[in-house]
């Protein structure tokens, strides 16, 4: 079975309060949560917070939530609308707050100079820097501290940023489209506004195809206003040398006015040229496989990757990375199911099977998404 990850923390003290049965601290939390993924897809490589203010009769005084990576932090703009009706209050934030200084000054004493009476943190920061710091400033200045209130929901919301921190690899979903029956087909999805393909590529930070999709010209930018658009990779696997892209040059992919491209392997000085003229960065290399993908990506400072395999589950070794139990490169699986019988090339049965845990199904316009995670 691959390793499972997981986040052990023995920094707190011994008044530090471990999860909360009022059923209050709980809604609260869930209405963080939620403000935290309105930042979807723009605070990476920071991860995702919402923080709420409450006062002692329950209202909400101040809401805040981490826009993007060098912006002020959830706590500090729940703390300017809170005014001074934060003295004596609640505050609920969904991540544990820093306590170092980086970008943004640290909100672990931002929280202090509030006089704030209490923090209810989701869960506790696996971000060394932090790694429980955040809750120790706050118990020393006397303030009564509950960690672990929808503990499992705050770290899904950035499991990416989890993910990264604890392994050093960037966290892989791999997402593929059939028919009902089983055959693997192109993806029927475009992404459109508010549509789940688009919502998907604003909230990963690069998505990886291969050459051999080219030929369909596939659309790897999203279009909800204003996102931040993921870094395309893609990676030349079927030979040695670029000519082959030579009549590919008018794809969509190499448009580098919306968003970066990067072309992984090959050689060929002149097609480096023309691509390089075209903004595309060319890094060439021996050898193309899923591993050098994704350590490229996380050099890059990715902390989600989307393997879009359009082009089947040849590309990258990827059907061998599936059935391979111990290497645990991808962690999550995303199946788009179309309205369609047969046409497509169907499957091998596999070998060895692999057991997904928490499955979520939802309908998106005619198709159905199934995802889950590798356990």
């Amino acid at each position: 079975m691959p390793p499972i990850v997981t986040w052990e923390f023995t920094r707190f003290p011994r008044r530090t309060k471990i999860c909360c049965s009022l059923r209050d601290d709980s809604d609260y939390m869930r209405q963080c949560v939620e403000l935290a993924r309105r930042g979807l897809g723009r605070t990476s490589p920071n991860p995702m917070v919402g923080c709420l203010i409450v006062d002692n009769a329950g209202e909400i005084v101040g809401r805040g939530f981490h826009p993007r990576a060098g912006e002020p932090h959830a706590e500090v703009f729940a703390l300017r609308e809170a005014g001074s009706k934060a003295h004596g209050s609640t505050a609920y934030v969904s991540l544990e707050p820093c306590d170092h200084v980086g970008r943004t000054p640290p909100c672990s004493r931002a929280l202090v100079a509030a006089r704030v009476r209490r923090v209810v943190v989701g869960t506790v920061d696996p971000n060394p820097l932090v790694a429980g710091k955040g809750v120790e400033r706050l118990r020393r200045a006397g303030v009564e501290v509950t960690v672990g209130v929808e503990e499992e929901l705050c770290r899904v919301t950035n499991e990416a940023f989890f993910h990264r921190i604890v392994t050093k690899k960037p966290f892989a979903c791999l997402r593929y489209a059939m028919t009902i029956d089983g055959c693997l087909l192109a993806d029927p999805s475009t992404p459109v506004a508010a549509s789940f393909y688009s919502q998907q590529l604003e909230e990963y930070d690069a998505v990886v195809t291969t050459e051999a999709s080219l030929d369909a010209d596939p659309v790897l930018l999203s279009a909800e206003q204003g996102a931040k658009q993921p870094l395309r990779v893609v990676a030349v696997t079927s030979s040695s040398s670029l000519s082959q892209l030579a009549g590919l040059l008018s794809a969509r992919v190499f448009d580098t006015k919306l968003a970066p491209t990067l072309l992984l392997g090959g050689k060929g000085e002149s097609m480096e040229t023309v691509l390089r003229r075209k903004n595309v960065e060319v890094v060439p290399v021996n050898e193309v496989d899923l591993d050098s993908v994704l350590d490229l990506c996380y050099q890059r400072g990715a902390c989600s990757v989307l393997l879009d395999s359009t082009a089947g589950f040849d590309m990258l070794g990827v059907k061998e990375a599936l059935e391979d139990e111990d290497r645990a490169v991808i962690q999550k699986l995303c199946v788009v199911v179309a309205p369609f019988a047969g046409g497509g090339q169907t499957q091998k049965v596999a070998s060895s099977m692999r057991k997904l845990g928490r499955l979520t199904t939802r309908k998106c316009g005619e198709n159905v998404v199934i995802q889950g995670y590798f356990e």
